[in-house]
């Protein structure tokens, strides 16, 4: 888990969205080029290839109602996205270029994308660079817990009502707070337990400050950090 605290954490990547897109390629590259670890999304093609994205549906990035799970590999690849000549990458092709230059983060979507946990699997298990697994949904860190717990697993939460109890009946490694409710006793709780706190999304310089304060590193976009 060292490897995830040293530096901040690259929301998909460095982007601002105009020239360089969120979780493509040259977002990631961008981040390397700065020493940043990487934060990324996985989402499954109609044909069951794991892709890099974060939403469920093309609208946001591609100007497009379709659903991410019913177009195929081959045709999220040539979506140009945002007007430029970025394009959806696969999980394959994210590991190639980042070839463990950096940490990686990767967040699997809720169970929107069935068998998803087993298709990571099978591909970041030959990678050779630091790789750690996120969630919200409590079913693919337990897939991961039972099936490859070598891995350092996180929760992703933005729940308030979150117990020390739920934790350590879940087991896993580091929490991933919504940065809005980094300052509840239960974060203060769990890093008393020694759990590792990350925290999302730190967006201004007032909230950077905060989670120097409160947590152990945290997961950025849109600012300057050195």
């Amino acid at each position: 888990m060292e490897a995830f605290l040293k530096r901040p954490i690259a929301h998909r990547g460095l982007y601002n969205n105009k020239d360089i897109i969120e979780n493509t390629i040259d977002s990631f590259e961008l981040a390397i080029k700065n020493n940043f670890s990487i934060e990324l999304d996985v989402v499954l093609s109609k044909d069951g290839e794991v892709m890099v994205f974060h939403d469920y549906d093309l609208n946001r990035l591609a100007g497009s109602n379709k659903l991410v799970n019913t177009c195929t590999a081959n045709k999220l690849r040539n979506i140009k996205l945002l007007g430029t000549n970025s394009a959806i990458p696969s999980i394959d092709e994210v590991l190639y270029r980042i070839n463990g230059k950096v940490p990686i983060l990767i967040e699997i979507k809720e169970s929107f994308h069935p068998d998803i946990e087993e298709r990571l699997f099978e591909i970041i298990r030959s990678y050779e660079g630091e790789i750690a697994i996120q969630s919200f949904d409590k079913r693919s860190i337990i897939w991961f817990k039972n099936n490859a717990p070598f891995y350092k697993l996180g929760l992703i939460s933005n729940d308030p009502k979150l117990t020390v109890e739920d934790i350590n009946k879940l087991g896993v490694d580091f929490l991933a707070f919504d940065i809005n409710i980094l300052d509840l006793d239960i974060v203060k709780n769990l890093k008393s337990l020694n759990f590792h706190i990350l925290t999302w999304t730190v967006d201004t310089p007032e909230k950077y400050k905060k989670s120097k304060k409160l947590a152990d590193n945290c997961i950025f976009e849109k600012i300057k950090i050195n």
